[in-house]
């Protein structure tokens, strides 16, 4: 158990060492357990600790509100000594010059507080745009999304139909010579029966033609033409 217990830790002091196979598998065992273990400690203490959206914007609005307090105070502590070095050096009789360095050595300090506290003011509005800027990207990603998928939709549609008929296309064309086929047979039967009615007719006229003529003697005798003095 005191093996165990100083591998699963990862502290492994060395005085205890195991000599056989199964010892040393449960050794490595119980070492990647206690490291697995630790990292999910750490990671599951991490998540809790770390601030959420909506705690965020309040915690740069808390601190936005105490950095302006910050600056209207170091900006009055500004006006002020400006005044009361204004005040030491024009409006006295005689100039103390030992309070017009310490009131200028106060009015130094406030501009460098003042520069200091803008400078953490600029660094939370950065920090404040770039969560917001998150935020935005995560919008825009998400938007940008369920329009890939709105379209991969229509198009998977579009796919569907092309291939519905390109199927009826297919099962035409496959069809196309049964009815060329049907279409010459028919066509060749009209003709056939068309041809043999027109040759049927014409045998009946040429045989009716040949009923209705006269016959014609073969060998004609002279005629003499008659004149006005024959009797």
């Amino acid at each position: 158990m005191w093996l165990i217990s100083i591998t699963f830790l990862s502290i492994g002091y060395g005085d205890m060492v195991p000599h056989t196979y199964c010892g040393k598998g449960v050794c490595l065992l119980t070492g990647i357990m206690g490291a697995g273990c630790t990292a999910l400690v750490v990671a599951v203490v991490a998540r809790k600790s770390e601030l959420t959206r909506a705690e965020k914007h309040v915690h740069n609005f808390m601190m936005d509100t105490q950095i302006y307090k910050k600056i209207k105070n170091t900006a009055a502590n500004v006006l002020r000594e400006t005044w009361l070095i204004y005040k030491n050096t024009k409006l006295v009789k005689k100039v103390d010059r030992a309070r017009v360095r310490h009131h200028q050595r106060k009015f130094l300090q406030a501009i460098h507080q003042l520069r200091a506290v803008k400078l953490e003011q600029r660094k939370l509005t950065d920090q404040a745009n770039t969560v917001a800027d998150v935020a935005k990207t995560q919008n825009m990603m998400y938007d940008l999304v369920s329009e890939l998928q709105h379209r991969s939709e229509e198009l998977d549609r579009r796919i569907v139909a092309l291939e519905d008929k390109l199927d009826s296309i297919l099962l035409s064309v496959q069809s196309l010579p049964v009815v060329l086929s049907q279409a010459i047979t028919k066509l060749q039967k009209d003709f056939l029966d068309d041809l043999a009615c027109r040759v049927h007719f014409l045998s009946s006229s040429l045989s009716s033609e040949c009923c209705s003529v006269p016959a014609r003697p073969l060998c004609p005798g002279p005629t003499t033409p008659e004149t006005p003095y024959s009797s």
